[in-house]
């Protein structure tokens, strides 16, 4: 397996690479680059199974280096940033998990870790092969079915035998069920927080902590979050 590491700071960017070699067995190569257009050119001829990225760098900062960014389907993102409110970026860019500066080995094994289980797992399915990811979904009005880009739909909230549809600007009314549209948007990104409500995690702005947890969406609505979702969701979002 190998891994990269774009870091503008060269100091940090090495002492990740040596902590890498010390304590991560499944990567047997680790390259680096101190700049994002470096790590650019670099994907464009190799490959690597994980990338390490900086969040602040100067010209380009890691999410407009992820747009530019000719990653392999099977390469996994691992941000590093001294900043824990990139945490919600980092999951809506895609990014399996973040270490913060300075990184401590044991938060380094915990990301490479999740980084090697999601590639076994994408492994898995392509051997198996697997349905495309929904891209819509559909509601029906009484005389004909409306089509919804599932990156549209911010959240979802079952009523009885219905389920209300929350997009930008408006809301909709289901007769299908919550878990109908909890497996068919179970690829896209979507998270089932409470037994009534399903997120759209790219539309997460908030997760409050303590007893009675919470997430707040972009719509500003406070939807709860159940206690036995809130590990889950944690280890999603590397919180």
């Amino acid at each position: 397996m190998k891994a990269l590491i774009i870091d503008d700071e060269p100091m940090p960017a090495k002492h990740l690479q040596e902590m890498v070699k010390k304590h991560c067995y499944e990567i047997l190569e680790t390259k680096l680059c101190f700049a994002p257009e470096e790590g650019l050119e670099l994907l464009k001829v190799e490959r690597f199974e994980i990338l390490f990225l900086d969040v602040e760098m100067p010209k380009m900062d890691a999410f407009d280096f992820l747009e530019k960014a000719d990653l392999g389907p099977d390469t996994v993102v691992i941000f590093v940033t001294a900043y824990s409110q990139y945490a919600v970026d980092a999951f809506k860019a895609n990014a399996t998990h973040y270490i913060l500066k300075p990184v401590l080995a044991e938060d380094l094994v915990k990301s490479v870790r999740k980084a090697v289980r999601q590639i076994s797992r994408n492994a898995n399915k392509n051997e198996k092969g697997t349905k495309p990811k929904a891209r819509s979904i559909s509601v029906y009005d009484g005389d004909e079915y409306e089509i919804i880009k599932a990156e549209q739909v911010i959240r979802l909230e079952a009523d009885g035998s219905y389920t209300k549809i929350y997009l930008k600007d408006r809301q909709l009314v289901s007769s299908k069920r919550l878990g109908f549209y909890e497996e068919r948007l179970a690829d896209s990104g979507f998270f089932r927080c409470h037994n009534s409500h399903l997120v759209n995690l790219s539309h997460l702005e908030k997760v409050g902590k303590g007893k009675s947890s919470y997430l707040i969406m972009a719509d500003e609505a406070t939807i709860p979050l159940s206690a036995n979702k809130k590990p889950l969701l944690e280890d999603l979002l590397g919180l």
